[in-house]
C-alpha cells in the first residue's frame, strides 16, 4: 500500500472562508502537488491535523480530494482546529471541544474518509490508529532535569508564546487536553502498522529540527511518547504541528512530519511536496 502524507493544511489561509470554493480553485492549489511528475498517487493520504478553522471548509476540501485522487483519507485533528476565531464561530460552538466533535462527525459520515479519535482502522491489511494527541512538559524534563518546573509557571510561558490560548475555549492548563488524549494513545498504539498524531511524539532534542533546538518553546511542539515508541508495533510514525519537514528513526520507527504550512512558507503552494510511504 502507498501511503501520501500532508499534515498542517490551514485551508482557510488559502481559501476565503466566506465565499464558496471552486472546483477549479481547489484543483490549481493541490493537482500540482497530488500529480506531480505523473507520479503514482497513494492509495490512502494522511492528514495529521490543522486542517483549518472552519469546519464546512474542512469537509468541502476533504471530500474534493477523496473524490478526485484518494481511494481512503485518513486524518486526526490539530490544535488550530479547535480554535474558535470569530463571533460566528462562538455563536456556533459553546466551546472549542462542541466544535471538533462536529468536525469528526462531518468526516466521519464520509465513505472512505476517517477522522481518528483513539480508535483504529484497517485498511487492505494495514491498520492505522492514532489521535489528535496535544503537548505536554516531558521535553523540559529531558533538556532541564536538574530544574523545577510546576504547572504554574509553564502555564505562563504558554500564554506568553502559544495563540492556542486566546482561540481554544474550554481548557485552562496548557496540558489540559493532554490528559484527555493520552487514554486514547495508550489503547491503540500497541496495534497498529501506522500510528497518527498530530504532535511530535518524542521530546528529545535530536528528533527536533536543527533550527530549534535547545529552545523551551519546545514543549508546545512535541510531547513524551518514547514508551509508545519503544513498546509499540507500529512501522511508522505520522505527526504535524511544526511548519518544518521532519523524519528520524526512533526504537526502529520511521517518524515523518509533512507540512503544507501557511502561504508564506509554501510559496502558496509551489514549495510543497508530496512525501510518499510504502507499507
Amino acid at each position: 500500500m502507498k501511503i501520501d502524507i500532508l499534515s498542517d493544511l490551514h485551508i482557510d489561509f488559502y481559501f476565503n472562508p466566506k465565499l464558496k470554493v471552486k472546483d477549479d480553485q481547489i484543483k490549481k492549489l493541490y493537482d500540482p502537488i497530488v500529480t506531480e511528475n505523473n507520479r503514482e498517487i497513494g492509495d490512502v493520504l494522511v492528514v495529521a491535523g490543522d486542517i483549518g478553522h472552519y469546519n464546512h471548509q474542512n469537509i468541502r476540501i476533504l471530500k474534493y480530494l477523496k473524490e478526485h485522487y484518494y481511494k481512503h483519507i485518513i486524518c486526526v485533528l490539530g490544535n488550530h482546529d479547535y480554535y474558535l476565531v470569530d463571533k460566528d464561530s462562538k455563536k456556533q460552538f459553546k466551546d472549542s471541544f462542541e466544535r471538533v466533535k462536529n468536525m469528526r462527525d462531518l468526516i466521519n459520515c464520509e465513505k472512505g474518509i476517517y477522522c481518528l479519535d483513539g480508535f483504529e482502522v484497517e485498511i487492505d491489511g494495514v491498520k492505522f490508529a492514532g489521535c489528535d494527541s496535544w503537548y505536554n512538559d516531558g521535553y523540559f524534563f529531558r533538556q532541564y532535569p536538574t530544574q523545577s518546573f510546576t504547572r504554574k509557571s509553564t502555564n505562563v510561558m504558554w500564554r506568553n508564546v502559544m495563540t492556542d490560548v486566546n482561540f481554544i475555549y474550554g481548557v485552562s492548563n496548557f496540558d489540559d487536553i493532554f490528559e484527555i488524549e493520552k487514554p486514547k494513545i495508550e489503547s491503540v498504539y500497541k496495534n497498529c502498522d501506522v500510528m497518527i498524531t498530530h504532535i511530535n511524539p518524542s521530546a528529545k532534542d535530536e528528533h527536533i529540527n536543527i533550527r530549534f533546538q535547545n529552545n523551551p518553546s519546545n514543549i508546545f511542539f512535541s510531547f513524551e511518547g518514547e514508551k509508545y515508541l519503544k513498546n509499540g508495533n507500529m512501522k511508522y510514525w505520522i505527526f504535524g504541528h511544526t511548519h518544518e519537514e521532519l523524519e528520524y528513526e526512533d526504537y526502529g520507527v520511521n517518524c515523518l512530519c509533512n507540512p503544507f504550512g501557511y502561504p508564506g512558507e509554501s510559496g502558496n503552494g509551489r514549495w510543497v511536496k508530496m512525501k510518499q510511504i510504502e507499507v
